[in-house]
């Protein structure tokens, strides 16, 4: 009798811990496909003014200004210092003069800087800062470790099959077609006139 309880009480043991494992395991694949996907509860509602970390009311302002002429980038894609550079010459801006009222320029600069990588503890911020221990201050974003490394199996050279237009990385809504939302998942990247990313 005390065998067989033995047995019935060991063959329990055995299919708990089989089941803990298999939740274990589709827990860790959960966070790494959350992972995958960017931290996205940061970007989903950066543009929203109930989840900006600060000057809530100058995103409006960032992006009819700088949204104007090109993707808005989340300012948390590049640190404070990376910020500070560029507002600080804005007549010589990638080729372009791209001169702000003074009051302008001051208010974009503090809500940039306010709002980098650095000074928000965040999965991707601190992921961009990471990328950054040993680089020198970046001018673009594309030049971060994090930004070549989540476009590293994207050749530069990609054309568009159709038009023939080379794609450039520095339109980030013209492949993450939710991108000025904030949603940078993968299962939503369509490449221009290749289709959907399947990675």
């Amino acid at each position: 009798m005390k065998t067989k309880i033995f047995w019935m009480l060991l063959a329990s043991l055995f299919a708990l811990t089989m089941l803990g494992n298999g939740l274990v395991l589709a827990d860790r694949d959960r966070s790494e496909e959350d992972d995958d996907d960017w931290d996205e509860q940061l970007f989903r509602n950066w543009f929203k003014s109930a989840n900006k970390p600060n000057h809530n009311q100058y995103s409006q302002l960032y992006q009819e200004e700088c949204g104007s002429c090109h993707f808005p980038y989340q300012p948390v894609f590049l640190p404070a210092a990376s910020w500070r550079t560029m507002m600080g010459k804005l007549d010589e801006h990638f080729g372009e003069n791209a001169e702000l009222s003074a009051e302008d320029q001051a208010t974009l600069s503090s809500y940039l800087i306010s709002n980098a990588a650095d000074k928000v503890n965040r999965e991707i911020p601190n992921k961009v800062m990471w990328s950054l221990r040993s680089s020198p201050v970046p001018e673009r974003i594309t030049e971060t470790g994090f930004f070549k490394h989540e476009h590293n199996e994207i050749p530069y050279s990609v054309r568009n099959k159709k038009s023939g237009e080379k794609l450039t990385f520095s339109n980030c809504d013209s492949c993450h077609k939710k991108a000025l939302q904030g949603s940078y998942n993968e299962h939503e990247i369509i490449i221009p006139g290749i289709g959907r990313w399947d990675d």
